[in-house]
C-alpha cells in the first residue's frame, strides 16, 4: 500500500492519544508519595510550587533496572527510524556506518560507567543534579556557565530535531504537502510533554521511560521480524549490498568522537546518575543502558542493509533516498500496521523529548536550592527554549547542519572538562587541571578549528535548499536559491563544509575525512591546551591556580561542606 496511507486527522488523533496516554501515566506515577500513600489534589499543588529535592531529581531512589531502562528510553528517539538506517541502505558506507552509530550511540554509556561514579562522589549529594554541577564543583562559576552554554545548546538542537523527525513520520503517512498536520504535531507533542515534565518532575518520567523501553523493545523485535519476513532478498543481493569501505570506516570513527562528546553534555542522562541508588546500581543500570541501545541502533541498520539489497537500483538512480530506507521496507505493510508504527515513533520522541525537558531545568536545580532562584523562573525559561525549538522545526530549519556545528563545539569542551576527574598531580609537569587551563584548553581548540578553515582557505560557510553545507557560495547556488551564509572565512569550518556536494545531505555528512580530521584536531587541542595551560598557571601563580576565577559566598560554603563530609568519610 502506497503513502499516504493516513487521513491527516487520523494521524493528529494518533500522535495526541499517544503522548496523552503517557500524561496520564506521568500524573497518576506523581501522586504516589515516596514513602507509600497518595498525595492529595492540595498537597499535589504545594509539591508543584515548592519541589522537594525528589521531585526534582529522583535523588538516590532508582535501582539498576529503572537507571538502564530509563537511559536506554532517554537516548532513544524518532531519530532511530532514520540513523543507521540510512548508513546501512548506502553501500558507500554500510556494515562500518552501522557499527559506527551502532557504537557511538553506545558509547557515552560506556564511558560514563568508569567516569560517572566518580565524578558523583566527588559532587556529592546535596550539590549534584547535572554536567554542570560538576563544572562548578571542580573548576569553578566561569566553567560552569561554559557548561551550561553547552549542555544547553544541544538540548536544544536535539529538541528541535526530535521534533522535526516526528513531524516528519506522521506526514509521509497522511501527505508530504500536509503543513497543517506537520505544525498541530509539533506544537501539541512538545507542550503536552512540557506539561507533565514541569508538573511531574523527574520521578514521573522514570516511570514513564520503563513503559517507553518496554514497548522499544517489543516494538523492534516485532517488527524487525514483520518487515524482514516482507521483503525477502537473497543471499547474493544481500552480499552485492554488504561492504567494507574507506568511508564507511572513517564515518564510524567521526560518529564515536562527535555522538561521545555531545552526549557528554546531555544532562538529561546525567540526572540518571545521581538518581543511581548506589555505584553498584549505576553500573549495572549504565550497561543495560548500553547494551539496549546499541541492540536496537543493529537491528535498524540491519534493516537498512536489506533495503540496500532490495531497492539497490532506485538507490543508485536517486528514485529512493537512503533516509528513508526504513519507510519503504514498511510501504506494504497494512494501514494498522502503519498506526503502530506511528504510535511507536510517538513513544520513541515522547522517552526522548521529556528526558531533554527535564535535563534543560537540572542546568538550574542547584542554584534553585542553594540560592533561592524560583522555581517558576525556571519554567519559563524551559517553555521559552520548547517555543524557540517549536519555530526552528516548523520552519524546516535544517536541524543536522546545526547538529554538526553543536557536536563539534561539544568535542572543543568535552576533553577540557572531563579532565577535571584529574584531581591530583602526576607529576610535576602532569598536574591536575585548573580552570584557567581548562578554559585556555577550550579557547587551544577553538584556534585549532579556525587554523584549519584559514589553511583550507574556506570561504565562509554556505547551506543550500537541501541543507548540505558548502565552502563556497558558488558551491552552494548549483542546486538553487537560495543559500544561507553561515559563517564568515575561516570561521565557517565550525560548520563543518565539505566543499562538495555529499549526495543526498544526511549523516553521509560525517564521511569526509576532513570531518574527521577537524574532530582530532578539536580533542587532541582541549587535551594538551588544557594540561599544558594549567602547568603555566600553576607555574606562575602557584596554588592559588587552583581555586576558582569566580567564587560566591554559597559556593565556598558548599565546597567547605562536602569536604568536611569527606573528611567524616574518611
Amino acid at each position: 500500500m502506497a503513502y499516504p496511507t493516513l487521513e491527516g486527522s487520523a494521524t493528529i488523533a494518533t500522535v495526541v492519544c499517544t503522548t496523552l496516554f503517557f500524561f496520564i501515566v506521568a500524573v497518576g506515577a506523581a501522586f504516589k508519595k515516596e514513602s507509600g500513600g497518595w498525595y492529595t489534589p492540595m498537597e499535589f499543588l504545594k509539591l508543584v510550587r515548592t519541589p522537594n529535592v525528589h521531585w526534582l531529581s529522583a535523588k538516590n531512589s532508582l535501582p539498576w533496572q529503572q537507571v538502564g531502562m530509563s537511559y536506554f528510553a532517554g537516548g532513544m528517539g524518532a531519530w532511530v527510524y532514520y540513523g543507521t538506517t540510512e548508513m546501512g541502505a548506502n553501500t558507500r558506507l554500510s556494515w562500518w556506518g552501522v557499527l559506527g552509530y551502532s557504537l557511538a550511540s553506545a558509547s557515552p554509556a560506556i564511558v560514563m560507567f568508569y567516569i560517572a561514579p566518580a565524578i558523583k562522589d566527588f559532587v556529592g549529594d546535596k550539590n549534584g543534579f547535572s554536567v554542570t554541577d560538576f563544572a562548578l564543583s571542580r573548576f569553578g562559576r566561569t566553567t560552569q556557565l561554559v557548561a551550561a552554554f553547552m549542555s544547553t545548546m544541544y538540548l536544544f538542537i536535539f529538541l528541535a530535531a526530535e521534533i522535526s523527525s516526528i513531524s516528519n513520520i506522521a506526514v509521509m503517512f497522511c501527505g508530504e504537502s500536509d503543513e497543517y498536520t506537520r505544525k498541530v504535531i509539533i506544537a501539541t507533542l512538545c507542550v503536552i510533554t512540557l506539561a507533565y515534565t514541569m508538573l511531574c518532575g523527574l520521578p514521573a518520567s522514570v516511570v514513564t521511560d520503563r513503559i517507553q523501553g518496554v514497548m522499544i523493545c517489543g516494538f523492534i523485535l516485532f517488527f524487525t521480524i514483520l518487515v524482514s519476513a516482507k521483503n525477502r532478498v537473497s543471499a547474493s543481493e544481500l552480499k552485492a549490498a554488504s561492504k567494507s569501505t574507506t568511508s564507511g570506516f572513517v564515518v564510524m570513527v567521526t560518529l564515536i568522537i562527535a555522538v561521545l562528546a555531545a552526549e557528554l553534555f546531555n544532562a538529561g542522562q546525567w540526572q540518571r546518575v545521581y538518581a543511581a541508588k548506589s555505584t553498584q546500581d549505576l553500573r549495572k543500570g549504565l550497561a543495560l543502558g548500553a547494551a539496549l541501545i546499541f541492540i536496537v541502533m543493529w537491528f535498524f541498520g540491519v534493516l537498512g542493509v536489506i533495503a540496500a539489497a532490495k531497492f539497490a537500483d532506485d538507490f543508485a538512480n536517486f528514485d529512493k533516498y537512503h533516509y528513508k530506507a526504513f519507510f519503504y521496507l514498511a510501504e506494504n505493510l497494512g494501514k494498522g500496521w502503519h498506526v503502530l508504527i506511528l504510535i511507536f515513533a510517538t513513544a520513541l520522541c515522547v522517552s526522548s523529548v521529556d528526558s531533554i525537558q527535564n535535563g534543560l531545568t537540572s542546568v538550574l536545580y542547584r542554584d534553585i536550592l542553594n540560592y533561592g532562584v524560583p522555581v517558576n523562573s525556571v519554567r519559563v525559561i524551559c517553555a521559552a527554549l520548547n517555543v524557540g525549538a517549536i519555530f526552528v522545526a516548523i520552519d524546516k530549519i535544517d536541524v543536522l547542519s546545526l547538529f554538526l556545528m553543536v557536536d563539534l563545539v561539544c568535542a572543543l569542551a568535552a576533553p577540557a572538562l572531563y579532565l577535571g576527574v584529574i584531581r591530583k598531580d602526576i607529576n610535576k609537569f602532569i598536574v591536575a587541571p585548573t580552570e584557567v587551563g581548562a578554559l585556555m584548553g577550550i579557547v587551544s581548540a577553538s584556534i585549532a578549528v579556525i587554523v584549519q578553515g584559514a589553511v583550507l582557505d574556506l570561504d565562509g560557510a554556505w547551506t543550500d535548499v537541501y541543507g548540505s553545507v558548502h565552502s563556497t557560495k558558488a558551491a552552494a547556488d548549483l542546486w538553487g536559491p537560495p543559500s544561507i551564509h553561515r559563517a564568515w572565512g575561516p570561521f565557517g569550518n565550525f560548520w563543518l563544509p565539505d566543499g562538495t556536494t555529499v549526495e543526498g545531505g544526511g549523516l553521509q555528512a560525517f564521511g569526509g575525512k576532513r570531518t574527521l580530521l577537524t574532530f582530532i584536531l578539536a580533542t587532541v587541542f582541549s587535551t594538551f591546551g588544557t594540561m599544558f595551560f594549567s602547568w603555566l598557571d600553576i607555574y606562575f601563580r602557584g596554588e592559588r591556580a587552583r581555586k576558582p576565577l569566580i567564587e560566591f559566598k554559597a559556593d565556598k560554603i558548599q565546597t567547605e561542606t562536602k569536604a568536611s563530609t569527606d573528611e567524616e568519610k574518611v
